[in-house]
This record gives C-alpha cells, structure tokens and sequence, in this order.
C-alpha cells in the first residue's frame, strides 16, 4: 500500500468519528455509488464525475470524503476481503469432514457470486494498484494459513507438504470461482449453481486432503 493512499484512507477513517448523522449518511451514498459504478465500467473506465453523478453530489462533496477514486475503491475492497475471508468462519466440524467441507465451499462460492462484479473490477485494479493487490495477497495469505492449519493437524498415508497443498487447492477454488462466476458469464456461458459447484469443489478437497486418512485419524 503507498504511504499516500494509506495515509489518506487512515485520516478518512478517523474523522469518520466526527461526521454528523448528514455526512454519514453522504458518504455512505458515495461508496454505494462508486461500486455501482466500478462494476458496471470497470476500473480503468469508472471516473469520480459518474460517481458524483449517480450519488447527487457535486464534485467537491466527492471530495471532501475521499481524496480520490482509488481511496474510496479500497475502501469497498477491504469489506469485499472481510466478506469473502468470513464466509467460511465457522463452517468446520470435525463430526463430518464431508459436510464441512461442502458447508465452506458452498459459503465461499456463494460469496463470490454475489459479489462477482465487484470481483471482476478489482482484479483490474490490483493490476495498477500496488495496495489493492496487496489485499487480494493479504486475503490469500490469511486464507491459506487457516487452512493449513487444518490439513497439517492429522496424519496421513500419503503426506503432501501442506502449505504448498493449501495453495495449490485454494488457488483451485479461486480459479474456478472466476472462471464461472466472471469470466463464464461474461462470455454468454451458462453458470452452474452454486450447490452443484459446491459439491464438485467439496469432492475434489476431500480426496485430495481425506480420503488417504487413516479410518482412525481424528480431525481438528
């Protein structure tokens, strides 16, 4: 993240406290704006004008809350990053693997879906970004860790080293997302439905990672 965006969205943020009831409710209109405007043009064809322009307001009330189009863009990535790392919070138990793992792929793929435009827009972004491609890194790293730690935790008859598993797999299900949930659609492609997706993602972790486990293994 550049010292001058980061600097920036931390000044925003704090002077959030401060906004009357008006200006949150202003800003709020802004973001909502610009993500409308993001998914529809892209990132390199969205501009602050059309922004201002479906938001109502004028140009330096744009202005007065975001120093420019990318601040308030990262600001909609950081929550997109939540939304998609929470998704498969608390999702796993250790009665049925099966069940977790179809649970977690179905919330992360569901996920994706409905912000696949966002999604589509961002990818743009962090291509001329260095910050927002340093989210989509962050996200990948605290994804990857967590699932780590879950492979890692019970013995195998055939081990595989587990971080290079975890990213090799999640880069799978990150792959696959995009492809039918972006690049599918926009090319006319009919897209399966999530629970049909799911259950392929599912199928495949599970025997990659579990099948291999011995009857006796108890998982984390």
């Amino acid at each position: 993240m550049t010292d001058s965006v980061a600097s920036s969205r931390t000044g925003k943020r704090q002077g959030d406290e401060a906004l009357t009831n008006k200006g949150r409710n202003t800003r709020a209109r802004i973001l909502a704006s610009g993500r409308a405007v993001i998914e529809q043009h892209g990132y390199f064809d969205a501009s602050v004008t059309e922004i201002t322009k479906r938001s109502g307001v004028a140009l330096g009330t744009f202005y007065r809350y975001f120093e420019n189009k990318d601040v308030l863009f990262l600001e909609l990535l950081e929550a997109l990053v939540e939304d998609l790392y929470e998704s498969v919070s608390g999702s796993w138990s250790k009665q049925d693997v099966m069940a977790s793992l179809r649970t977690s792929s179905r919330r992360y793929l569901a996920a994706y879906y409905a912000n696949r435009k966002l999604i589509a827009a961002m990818i743009q972004m962090a291509g001329a970004v260095p910050a927002c491609a340093a989210l989509w890194w962050s996200l990948r790293k605290r994804t990857y860790d967590r699932m780590e730690r879950y492979i890692a935790a019970a013995p195998t008859d055939d081990p595989l080293d587990p971080g290079l598993t975890v990213v090799a797999l999640g880069s799978m299900v990150e792959q696959f997302a995009n492809y039918w949930y972006v690049e599918a659609e926009r090319n006319g492609k009919p897209v399966p439905d999530v629970e049909q997706a799911a259950d392929v993602v599912s199928r495949l972790w599970y025997r990659a990672i579990y099948a291999n486990r011995p009857a006796s293994t108890e998982f984390p």
